[in-house]
């Protein structure tokens, strides 16, 4: 395998402002952000001058956060300062491309259109295990086993031993380590970590793909598929002394799992079923359901911002039935605050009785026809001054009234007719009043007297 090669010493001040901007994505309404910004290429100039005189490691800090999770566990999170979030970035724009040119796939956390739902087959580890619970009939036992605190157990020297065997170039491992690692540790949240952990499962995946073809692995759970229960016995040993003696990472003692495929598998909260005495030819060969802590979290959950969350996860599982009832629960007045129907004219409607006597101005209209192309139908967009207790507000009121309004509508044809749609608009001081139906005052000749 090609070693990278003098990498450090070929940075430029581009490959700096590249991840600058990269360490932006999502941070942009920041105060840090915006101060770097103000002076954007004095601070990338004293960024990239210090990863030549050597003096990078003193922009490097952290904030040490606490969070609890869904599953009810802490974690102890590092958040990085945005200097040291911009040389991570630099170090993965660096070596990212040569670690995805060598992954083969067996890994789905953590990168570009991966993920446990993603679109494509290949990516995804539920369209995986389906595949494997479904289709591939001639797997009979299945190993799920993970590892035990894999980020605090991934130390600098392991991390640089493995590292070496792609790298040729030590100050991009020193690099590598120095924005990596929190006092020797692998930390929790930070962009650099993911990779980091990756290319310390690199050959690993190339071990696991050696056993059995069928593996999928999200971060640190690991699931493999097998034709007889021994293959599963032997890699489980195999992987368990792989992990210890090459990476100094130990396996969960009492999570390891090895089953028969026509028995529930659960991984990455979804729950796999495999129906027995099927053919891949026939239909329902299995289904999938969602794990059951996961469900009552759902049938618990009352803000309408998490139910898109949870919908998305259930949308790849069989869960017609609570998915129906989480959408009779969501609150509609909430999500119509943020999803709107475009619509033309749409304001409140108001009845066009309560417009006599008002000066309006018509801002636009549609009119409608019947199969005797007669028109018949007409609404108006229309706007009057905002009067409370007797005093105008200064704003402009938006209405619609619409309906058979044969006077209306006979008025405003003719002037579309004479004059065009475009150059009537808006109709302003207009004034509707009920004259056997309603029409516009003085749009009539009416009558006064019968002449002899």
């Amino acid at each position: 395998m090609e070693k990278l090669k003098e990498i450090f010493d070929g940075i430029t001040l581009s490959d700096t402002e590249s991840a600058a901007y990269r360490a932006f994505r999502g941070h942009s309404a920041k105060s840090d952000v915006r101060r770097f910004v103000k002076e954007f290429h004095y601070n990338c100039n004293d960024m990239f001058n210090r990863l030549k005189n050597g003096t990078w490691q003193e922009m490097i800090s952290y904030r040490s956060l606490d969070k609890v999770n869904n599953n009810g566990k802490l974690r102890h999170l590092q958040s990085p300062s945005l200097r040291t979030r911009i040389y991570q970035h630099l170090f993965l724009n660096k070596v990212e491309d040569y670690y995805f040119k060598r992954d083969n796939l067996n890994g789905v956390n953590c990168k570009p259109a991966f993920g446990i739902t993603a679109k494509t087959k290949s990516k995804s580890a539920v369209k995986r295990l389906k595949h494997y619970f479904y289709d591939c009939r001639n797997l009979n036992y299945y190993l799920i086993i993970d590892q035990r605190k894999c980020y605090d157990h991934i130390t600098e020297k392991t991390f640089r031993r493995i590292f070496k065997r792609i790298c040729a170039d030590k100050k991009l491992i020193d690099f590598a380590i120095g924005v990596g690692f929190v006092d020797g540790k692998l930390p929790i949240g930070t962009p650099t970590s993911p990779l980091i952990h990756h290319i310390m499962m690199l050959w690993f995946d190339y071990l696991v793909k050696s056993m059995t073809r069928f593996s999928v692995r999200y971060a640190d759970n690991c699931f493999l598929a097998f034709e007889t229960k021994e293959e599963a016995q032997q890699a489980m040993w195999r992987i368990k002394n792989y992990w210890w003696y090459e990476l100094g990472i130990r396996a969960k003692r009492h999570s390891i799992i090895i089953a028969p495929m026509d028995k529930p598998c659960d991984f990455c909260g979804f729950v796999f079923h495999r129906n027995p005495d099927k053919k891949i030819s026939d239909h329902n060969k299995g289904y999938t359901t969602i794990r059951k802590d996961i469900l009552k979290r759902a049938n618990r959950c009352r803000r309408d911002e998490s139910w898109a969350s949870y919908f998305g996860i259930m949308q790849h599982s069989d869960s017609f039935r609570i998915m129906n009832k989480i959408e009779q629960k969501m609150k509609l007045t909430n999500l119509t605050s943020k999803i709107k129907i475009n619509r033309h004219l749409d304001a409140r409607n108001i009845e066009i009785k309560e417009l006599i006597n008002k000066k309006i101005t018509i801002y636009d209209y549609e009119i409608r026809y019947n199969s005797q192309k007669e028109a018949n139908w007409i609404k108006c967009l229309v706007g009057f001054e905002e009067i409370i207790e007797g005093e105008k507000t200064g704003k402009i009121v938006a209405r619609e009234f619409h309906g058979n309004y044969q006077g209306i509508i006979q008025f405003i044809l003719m002037c579309e007719k004479e004059y065009g749609k475009a150059n009537i608009l808006p109709l302003e001081d207009a004034e509707i009043e009920n004259q056997c139906g309603y029409i516009f005052k003085g749009s009539t000749n009416q009558l006064n007297y019968i002449e002899q």
